[in-house]
């Protein structure tokens, strides 16, 4: 059929869609890779500010932190049979609540906390800690006592990652191991420098599925409360 001159006048005037004008942005992935010395693969860190470019230089920072990091707390949190994770995800979100969370080899942090706390990659390392522990679903007959997975992950963020950061201010009156974060991250180090390597043994049996608190006493002599109230003993003095 043939087009009149006014058809074509129309046929040109008309808008295009949004979808031929507008191409969708790619998504803004980094890719950080650290290999060993034969070329094999040691951790591979991928950070995903799609949604967040102002964060992008952000983003590179923790993924650095991540790629150094990893082999270092594959390390400290070392067991028979373990595996440190080869890979690693970071991913911005705008409608993050709180701070951060982790589940298997994925970290998803919220835009708006590091908006405001710029200087705090140690939150990073936190979570990163989380996904090399690795420890199990719970289970019939075991349940991860929270206090204690959060206790390791703050104590190798503040006694190793930041070593000359203000020491945690613990009140040995009103204070319980169960606290959990940067008060039962105290009282490891405490137990740590006391009993070197208990800190190992706990994560092991609490990547094995069978950790259970007379531990406590394995690895420093005394029942977990007695070790607890020497701690704020030690506190007093």
């Amino acid at each position: 059929m043939k087009i009149g001159p006014w058809l074509s006048a129309v046929l040109m005037a008309w808008p295009l869609s949004a979808a031929e004008t507008t191409p969708t942005p790619p998504k803004t992935v980094l890719c950080l890779t650290v290999r060993n010395q034969r070329g094999e693969t040691v951790v591979k860190v991928n950070v995903d500010t799609s949604e967040t470019p102002d964060l992008a230089d952000w983003g590179k920072r923790a993924g650095e932190a991540c790629t150094k990091w990893t082999p270092k707390i594959s390390t400290l949190l070392a067991s028979d049979g373990f595996t440190p994770p080869r890979s690693v995800t970071l991913r911005f979100q705008n409608d993050k609540k709180g701070v951060a969370g982790t589940s298997g080899d994925k970290i998803t942090i919220a835009a708006a906390y590091v908006r405001g706390h710029t200087n705090n990659i140690g939150m990073v390392i936190h979570e990163l800690s989380h996904v090399v522990q690795a420890y199990p679903a719970a289970k019939e007959g075991f349940a991860k006592p929270g206090w204690l997975v959060e206790g390791i992950a703050d104590y190798i963020r503040l006694y190793h990652f930041e070593p000359d950061a203000p020491r945690p201010r613990v009140n040995p009156d009103k204070a319980s191991y169960r606290d959990s974060y940067k008060t039962t991250a105290a009282f490891l180090a405490w137990l740590e420098q006391r009993n070197p390597g208990a800190v190992k043994k706990l994560n092991a049996a609490l990547r094995q599925g069978c950790f259970k608190e007379n531990l406590f006493q394995d690895c420093a002599g005394k029942p977990l409360d007695d070790l607890w109230c020497d701690f704020a003993d030690s506190l007093r003095k």
